[in-house]
């Protein structure tokens, strides 16, 4: 046969790798794995992929796979020998494409990985909120969380200025850990689970880049930027909300210079604020930051205003971000 029979096949591996098939095993053929970019389905369970027929497909398979485990990820080959029998020997997932044995009947074992999916993580938090749990957990709530969220955002930004990966990933983590918290408290309480944000988000995605995903053709960076607003705009009308104009895209809850950057950015577009002329506009700011200033003048000159402020008893973020509403409450048109 050219191609393994699903139930056979998970059962040969069970038998084959000595695996318990009530661990949960999750089955898909080796040419749709291929074919995607990350595997569909959930790390934390074992897959078993089936009709691994060539070198070419394996390749395939390893570049997917290889978008979610780590290279050392230990698989097993299944492979069918020419007596009718089978074996099956273990390798890292690095290997994966070098490895011989490819052909009718092939088909490979990836384990699970150890607390690696986001299911994994949803149902800590949902064993945290549980009665049973952990009392500071079940008395956060919607509310209580958003300052939580803002912190753990913060300093996985300060992780990404310091370069460290391994302090990126574990804030990364907290930053989930924050955002499963809000998904559980929002499923107990009846306003929607976190599978609603994911389908969103992708559906989002998908829907805001149809040169990606759909037929439009893109010219340069000024058409897609004019096609992301027109789809904004009928995400609006659809959903009965109010038209927005140019510059009510910028959360009002951004930090004052990150808010003032987007702001000059969403009035350049509007044709509102020549940016470039702003800039040379103060000679006496030019000369302290001259062109070909790097982000160490820069953070100087920023340090400097702000003791300066201090100073004169001002407070440099409040002052920014009322100019910010002043300014856009004069050029609204």
């Amino acid at each position: 046969m050219t191609r393994c029979d699903p139930i056979e096949a998970a059962a040969v591996a069970a038998r084959t790798v000595g695996i318990d098939p009530h661990e949960g095993m999750q089955i898909i053929g080796a040419a749709r794995l291929a074919d995607r970019h990350h595997p569909p389905f959930d790390l934390g369970r074992p897959a078993l992929v089936l009709d691994i027929t060539d070198e070419p497909t394996a390749q395939g398979v390893r570049a997917v796979l290889g978008n979610a485990y780590p290279d050392d990820h230990p698989l097993q080959l299944i492979c069918l020998e020419g007596n009718g029998a089978r074996s099956a020997r273990v390798l890292p997932l690095a290997d994966l494409a070098a490895a011989a044995g490819f052909g009718e009947g092939a088909c490979l074992y990836v384990p699970a990985l150890h607390h690696g999916s986001y299911a994994d993580l949803q149902e800590v938090m949902a064993h945290l909120r549980a009665p049973y749990g952990c009392p500071w957990d079940r008395e956060q709530t919607l509310a209580s969380t958003r300052a939580f969220l803002l912190d753990e955002v913060g300093e996985a930004l300060e992780a990404m200025d310091g370069e460290d990966e391994a302090h990126i990933a574990e804030e990364l983590g907290d930053v989930l850990g924050i955002i499963a918290m809000i998904g559980q408290i929002a499923t107990e309480e009846g306003r929607f689970q976190i599978a609603d944000a994911v389908r969103l988000s992708v559906e989002k995605l998908i829907r805001r880049h149809p040169h990606v995903f759909g037929e439009d053709d893109i010219d340069d960076m000024a058409h897609l930027y004019t096609r992301w607003e027109e789809i904004k705009a009928e995400e609006r009308a659809a959903q009965d909300r109010p038209a927005r104009g140019p510059l009510d895209a910028v959360p009002a809850a951004l930090p004052a210079l990150r808010k003032a950057r987007e702001m000059q950015s969403k009035a350049d577009k509007a044709g509102l604020l020549d940016r470039v002329a702003l800039a040379e506009s103060s000679p006496e700011l030019v000369s302290l930051l001259p062109e070909g200033s790097d982000e160490k003048a820069l953070g100087l000159l920023l340090w400097r205003l702000v003791a300066l402020a201090n100073a004169r008893g001002l407070d440099g973020e409040d002052a920014l971000r009322a100019f910010i509403g002043r300014w856009r409450a004069e050029n609204t048109p």
